[in-house]
């Protein structure tokens, strides 16, 4: 848990444990600006957003943090769920310990449904979500659950066989089929942090099944511009099967990402920075329904 090391008069972000035993979420913060609260992916940590924290920072307070269970983040305490909506409460307290009312909020895949409900929760001033889960009928479809425990079989597999691996193109494209829109074109270094986190997250089981056994919902609730993206290339949430749009409110605006996959920081970093800059800036966050880019 690390302070931005360019702002010396910033709070530092360890903290001392909350009176009610509130768990504590580990966060990086960089930047200055409005707050803006990223939020990873099932499986993955803080760390999928470094490919964009540089952009963002210039014009944003940038704070990623690791969700309950997963990067440097403990899990859930007992006697608190693990849903979606739970890990937002979490976020929620988060922000109250950094003494942030509200920020600019922006998840990828179930990080994009914890944005969500932050919304919902009426603590965020914009919501983008990347290739949000929850968009599906009533629960995850089979697939996608399949999909999931397989990729976290398959980085346990890696770790242990090959901990550097994967170091060769090919290697790391068959690890992140899945995620990424060009897969054997990633560099190195964040698939092996990929896979590393997947294969490590300590809450990956409970935060899964609390995830796949719902959808979000009441998303008339969320009043600020709201804005979801899903790359071309997404091979984890389809069309037809999930981006379902009628828990989401009226003024929701849709933006395709080209040639992007399901982690889209990975594939075209600087086509995400857009996105989120233009989605949190007052001049364009709410011009709903227009496309911020044209493909």
């Amino acid at each position: 848990m690390t302070a931005s090391p360019a702002d010396p008069n910033r709070a530092p972000a360890n903290r001392p444990t909350m009176p009610d035993g509130a768990s504590r979420l580990a966060f990086d913060r960089t930047g200055t600006g409005e707050p803006l609260i990223l939020l990873h992916g099932q499986g993955f940590s803080r760390r999928s957003w470094d490919p964009v924290i540089a952009g963002l920072a210039v014009d944003l307070d940038v704070i990623a943090v690791d969700l309950p269970g997963h990067g440097d983040s403990p899990r859930q305490p007992r006697d608190r769920g693990n849903a979606p909506h739970d890990l937002a409460i979490a976020v929620a307290e988060l922000l109250d310990e950094l003494s942030i009312p509200t920020a600019h909020v922006a998840g990828n895949s179930s990080g994009g449904w914890v944005a969500l409900e932050l919304g919902r929760l009426q603590r965020a001033r914009t919501v983008t979500a990347l290739s949000p889960a929850g968009l599906w009928r009533r629960t995850a479809p089979r697939h996608i659950r399949l999909a999931m425990r397989q990729a976290r079989l398959n980085a346990r597999l890696t770790r242990r066989v090959a901990p550097h691996a994967p170091r060769n193109r090919v290697a790391r494209g068959m690890a992140m089929l899945q995620a990424s829109g060009r897969p054997f074109d990633l560099p190195y270094e964040p698939v092996r942090t990929a896979v590393h986190d997947m294969a490590g997250a300590p809450g990956f089981r409970e935060t899964l099944r609390a995830l796949e056994r719902r959808r979000f919902e009441n998303g008339a609730e969320i009043t600020v511009p709201v804005t979801i993206a899903f790359g071309s290339r997404d091979r984890v949430l389809l069309p037809g099967v999930a981006r379902r749009r009628d828990q989401l409110p009226d003024h929701t605006r849709w933006v395709t990402l080209a040639g992007c996959g399901h982690v889209p920081m990975f594939d075209d970093p600087h086509a995400v920075t857009d996105l989120l800059l233009a989605a949190t800036h007052p001049d364009t966050a709410g011009e709903l329904g227009k496309p911020i880019r044209r493909h």
